[in-house]
């Protein structure tokens, strides 16, 4: 283990090492990581850069930025003695029986430093998406945002404090996040889950004077977290269950359908491969089919041509035999001998006044 590295040296290796790995070997933080690379202007892999390298696909790599005068990285390597109150990425992947994941504590306040969602989330001037020619695309992706929460002041706060060590777990366990606008994803193995949260409310009935009976919601000051946009799954805070001891099912569940969508979209895959090169054989062998039956066809149009001007001059020679040859029987036996030599595909014989004419389609339109 090395403790000391050029900027060039330090560049290369953290798009060869995750930041957990750094996190792991060395005695620094997420955010630690994080400040040195900006001091450094150390350009990091973006977005789905692991996930592409995983499966193998392309990866451009940015030119590191000119830094006049730039002095060496140096890293404190993680020991026993400096390692006790360090909670390590792999811990955190741990699940037992009982569906606990450790160091997963909500604290009841808002940290001093929180992660950058929760900055953002806090902040009175929001990071706004581009619009362009006042259309919101909603295709595209952003690395700044806010999570959806839809609550009250203080289940508004709480719900910060479950987010915040949401988001820490999740990125520590080598997930991301992306944004659109109003909406917010936690991306898992490449499988984009959009996630929000909203307090619970009641429907309370009343009776109107009318003898009409209405109704209104009501806040109950309970929250709730919801993964998925349609056919979604939610998890209720209860009052003797709070969300945040759900917080390792909430987990476990996402990685769980992310692992099954991964599999399937693997699959899915290597069946359309199979299927492209199902689907190219059948396309060589109809190309060799139709080829084939056009020269079959050539054939045939041939053997029929041959087989028509040997039938023209046998007629013609038996007429020749049979019947009494006047100037103008002798012109048609003539004629029709050349015209019999024109069809046969054998001997080829031009024919200026038919030189345009196909000997086949004026057959068949005989």
């Amino acid at each position: 283990m090395r403790n000391k590295f050029s900027r060039e040296e330090f560049f290369d290796l953290c798009w060869e090492k995750s930041i957990v790995w750094f996190c792991k070997s060395y005695s620094l933080t997420y955010q630690e990581f994080k400040s040195i690379c900006e001091k450094h202007k150390i350009p990091l892999p973006p977005n789905g850069y692991w996930m592409k390298r995983k499966y193998g696909k392309a990866i451009s790599k940015p030119k590191l930025p000119n830094m006049p005068d730039a002095d060496d990285v140096e890293l404190q390597i993680r020991t026993s003695e400096n390692s006790k109150n360090f909670k390590p990425a792999e811990k955190l992947k741990t699940i037992n029986d009982d569906h606990k994941i450790f160091d997963l504590e909500v604290p009841k306040r808002i940290p001093k430093n929180p992660d950058p969602i929760i900055m953002e989330m806090l902040s009175d001037n929001p990071k706004l998406h581009p619009v362009v020619n006042n259309v919101w695309n909603y295709t595209k992706r952003y690395d700044y945002g806010r999570i959806s929460v839809t609550a009250s002041e203080k289940p508004y706060k709480r719900a910060l404090c479950f987010l915040n060590t949401f988001i820490t777990v999740m990125k520590a366990r080598g997930h991301y996040f992306l944004f659109c606008y109003g909406n917010s994803y936690v991306v898992i193995e490449g499988i984009e889950f959009a996630i929000r949260m909203r307090e619970r409310s009641k429907r309370i009935y009343e009776i109107e004077n009318s003898g009409y009976r209405s109704s209104k919601l009501e806040s109950i000051g309970l929250l709730s977290f919801l993964a998925g946009e349609y056919s979604g799954k939610e998890w209720q805070e209860t009052t003797s269950k709070t969300l945040a001891e759900k917080l390792p099912l909430i987990i476990k569940y996402l990685e769980d359908i992310a692992k099954e969508k991964r599999e399937w979209h693997r699959e899915n895959e290597i069946r359309l491969k199979k299927e492209a090169v199902e689907k190219k054989k059948q396309e060589e062998i109809e190309k060799l089919q139709k080829e084939e039956i056009s020269m079959l066809s050539l054939i045939k149009q041939k053997s029929d041509l041959w087989h028509e001007a040997n039938k023209l001059r046998t007629f013609l020679n038996e007429y020749e035999k049979k019947v009494e040859l006047s100037d103008e029987t002798k012109e048609q036996i003539s004629f029709g001998l050349r015209k019999a030599d024109w069809l046969d595909p054998l001997s080829q014989k031009e024919d200026e006044l038919f030189r345009d004419f196909d000997p086949y389609k004026l057959l068949k339109s005989l």
